[in-house]
């Protein structure tokens, strides 16, 4: 008697495997977000990338420099001068997955008003926009620790009349966590209907250049002592094994989610041991030298 639905069922789950699938990557040209695109291209679950940003940049450029002009997936850069008139953008019906890994890297160095733009009404808009296009999984990069259920909404006139000056270190380390925090709930708030959303909260991301000086080379030295003895969710994560970790996971996401009501929302805070769980194996065999080569 329940032959058919089995059969349906099977029939859904084939065809999740052989649809092309469709990635939408926001942040593409950022250290994360590089490498969110460097593993979409190289993934063979996808068929068609898009990136969407305000312009086009160098180390994209560079990244698609090195992939074969026939080969899949399919890539596509799309230009938005202004990423709040997302709304109004009219150029992809439908996807699979979005990755956000915007942010602004020198906070210290930008205004709060501007800051709050960037990391919570901007990153409401590409959800909302996410959740527009019918996407099954949305990837945000956050960090450790943040709390969005906690996270109390800074009132009109905190963000405005705010002293028009960079921050400095003190006043953006002491508001990090909280802004984080509204930033993850602005995801969330903005996607409803999307059935997975996953927030990677990685701790200190390690990359290859010292982006910030002497506060990296400090940071970096000390994980690389302390790694083995601190709790694994504060186990630094190389950045390529983020990137990594992130398409890996929405991949998995994507083949479970056959079938799935859509208003069974599933929300996961997602932090390094799933970073090598899902990537940990792949990431090792890619860049980690062999023992023959050492």
């Amino acid at each position: 008697m329940n032959s058919p639905i089995k059969t349906i069922t099977l029939l859904l789950i084939l065809l999740a495997f052989t649809r092309a699938q469709t990635a939408v990557l926001f942040g593409g040209s950022g250290a994360v977000g590089s490498e969110v695109l460097k593993s979409l291209l190289d993934n063979s679950n996808f068929q068609e990338v898009i990136l969407i940003g305000r312009k086009s940049y160098p180390k994209v450029d560079e990244i698609l420099a090195t992939k074969k002009a026939d080969s899949k997936p399919n890539f596509t850069a799309l230009t938005l001068p202004d990423l709040k008139d997302l709304d109004l953008f009219d150029k992809i019906d439908k996807a699979d997955a979005c990755f956000i890994a915007v942010g602004i890297g020198d906070v210290n160095i930008v205004t709060f008003e501007y800051w709050h733009s960037i990391e919570v009404d901007l990153i409401g808009t590409i959800a909302k926009f996410c959740d527009k296009i019918h996407v099954r999984s949305l990837t945000l990069l956050s960090a450790i620790d943040v709390e969005y259920e906690s996270a109390e909404p800074y009132s009109e006139e905190e963000i405005h009349t705010e002293n028009q000056k960079p921050m400095g270190w003190a006043k953006s380390i002491s508001r990090y966590y909280r802004m984080k925090g509204l930033e993850e709930k602005a995801a969330i708030m903005n996607a409803k209907n999307v059935p997975h959303i996953r927030l990677f909260q990685p701790s200190t991301i390690v990359t290859e250049e010292y982006r910030y000086g002497w506060v990296d080379r400090t940071i970096f030295a000390f994980h690389a002592v302390f790694d083995p003895y601190v709790p694994t969710q504060y186990h630094s994560v190389d950045v390529r094994l983020l990137g990594m970790a992130m398409v890996a996971d929405a991949k998995k996401i994507l083949h479970s989610s056959v079938g799935q009501d859509a208003s069974e929302s599933i929300l996961a805070k997602v932090t390094y041991a799933d970073y090598i769980n899902v990537a940990g194996e792949a990431f090792e065999e890619q860049y980690q030298p062999k023992r023959s080569e050492l």
